[in-house]
């Protein structure tokens, strides 16, 4: 089954929680804590694989979790870490957030994308030993993984795309120039969903691209052309193919209905995108073998309109489609090498990466107050928002270093110049702390 759209869910794997352990040897009767860490959870990440060309694996299962951090043991034993979970999509899917927010582009094979970060492993009791705290009596509790919902777009990555109105031949073309076996059949819109095949000229090969037929008011959704317009976005050079027999009127040959079908699809091209319609075109004619006239007329019919036929051919027979081939494969290379400059270009122009040190996890200062319309009051912070999540309050001693770092970082103090009194909530994140100051 071909899909071309999915929204599915990714929740990084959860951190294990930390041990709370007491070093018990013979002779040793106050060894001290010896809880071990628990592991981290496992990253979701979204990697195009060039065997998959379709997003068929994301029709039935919409939740994907990577595994959860173990929890750590006694005797200084840390948890394992949760394995990361790597989902193939074909290449030329655009992974966006649900408010569509552009996340990546996955062009070319072995593209990657971290989508959703897997939680941190609490600390176990050893962790937090020191001279003034010989006996830590507490864990943290693991760090859930982070949570995402995607929506995938593909857009199928071709070298040719193969355009023009239903029964013109695009699938009879396909099937001879390639393996690929699409649906052919004597009515229109035969084909239901684009085909991709792969062409070898002289020990080179390049990927075409079969769309559903057009019709004029496609990029409006008449017709399946609104559904696939998508897909010849990246194609290097689009194949128009035109059909001789829609020109055939009673013995004599008019390329008038030729001339308003070649601009019709052209004015569904410009609609959709003008940079599609910018694309490289070759104009070619096909099904001659369906008259033995001479087709000077419907050339030069065409050539007075602005329609310059690159060849004609038969692909039902087989006339001129290897010659056909080998035309096109120097306009498919100088494509490439286009399209592998502006990568480049591309690259280069993005900004080197900001490095910033490392900060501790009892520094917690950077947080921001808001007040919330029903006088509830809001603190945001990543590394506090982390604290409060991995802090177990049902632990004495988890819940007084908890207060200790808040009031060492201000935060008391700083909720009281924004109005806090004892009757108002107070929220670090999602989570409500009134009890917990």
């Amino acid at each position: 089954m071909f899909l071309d759209e999915a929204r599915i869910g990714v929740v990084g794997g959860h951190g294990g929680r930390g041990c709370v352990s007491w070093r018990r040897e013979k002779y040793v009767p106050k060894g001290g804590p010896d809880g071990g860490n628990g592991g981290d959870g496992g990253n979701v990440y979204l990697i195009a694989d060039e065997n998959t060309d379709t997003l068929s694996a994301f029709a039935s299962r919409k939740r994907f979790e990577a595994q959860r951090g173990r929890f750590g043991m006694g005797k200084n034993k840390n948890g394992r870490c949760g394995a990361d979970l790597w989902l193939q999509v074909p290449p030329g899917t655009l992974v966006k957030r649900a408010d569509g927010e552009l996340l990546a582009d996955l062009r070319q094979p072995g593209d990657q994308v971290l989508v959703a970060h897997g939680g941190r492993g609490g600390y176990g009791n050893a962790h937090f030993k020191s001279s003034t705290r010989q006996r830590p009596d507490f864990a943290e509790l693991g760090e859930p993984g982070e949570q995402q919902e995607l929506s995938l777009e593909l857009k199928l990555v071709a070298d040719v795309g193969i355009i023009g109105y239903p029964s013109v031949g695009k699938s009879t073309l396909i099937s001879v120039i390639s393996a690929a076996r699409p649906k052919i059949a004597d009515y229109p819109f035969t084909t239901l969903v684009p085909n991709l095949g792969v062409v070898t000229v002289d020990d080179r090969s390049f990927v075409v691209c079969d769309v559903p037929g057009l019709i004029e008011g496609a990029s409006e959704g008449k017709g399946l052309g609104d559904q696939f317009l998508r897909h010849i976005e990246r194609c290097g050079i689009l194949l128009h193919l035109l059909d001789l027999s829609h020109a055939m009127q009673d013995g004599s040959m008019d390329p008038g209905i030729l001339v308003q079908e070649y601009r019709a699809i052209r004015s569904e091209l410009t609609t959709y995108s003008p940079a599609l319609a910018k694309k490289h075109e070759v104009v070619v004619l096909n099904k001659t073998d369906l008259t033995t006239q001479d087709l000077t007329p419907i050339v030069q019919g065409l050539k007075k309109q602005g329609i310059a036929l690159f060849a004609h051919i038969s692909a039902a027979t087989h006339h001129g489609v290897n010659a056909l081939m080998r035309q096109l494969l120097p306009l498919v290379l100088e494509a490439r090498a286009k399209r592998e400059r502006e990568r480049q270009e591309a690259e280069e122009a993005e900004p080197l990466p900001v490095l910033t040190p490392h900060i501790d996890d009892d520094r917690m200062a950077a947080f921001r107050i808001e007040k919330r319309a029903d006088g509830s009051l809001l603190v945001r912070g990543k590394r506090l928002e982390q604290l409060v999540r991995m802090t177990d309050v049902s632990q004495e001693g988890a819940l007084r270093r908890f207060r200790d770092i808040v009031e060492r970082i201000g935060l008391k103090r700083a909720l009281g110049r924004a109005g806090m009194t004892d009757g108002t909530t107070v929220y670090i994140g999602d989570i409500q702390v009134n009890a917990y100051l």
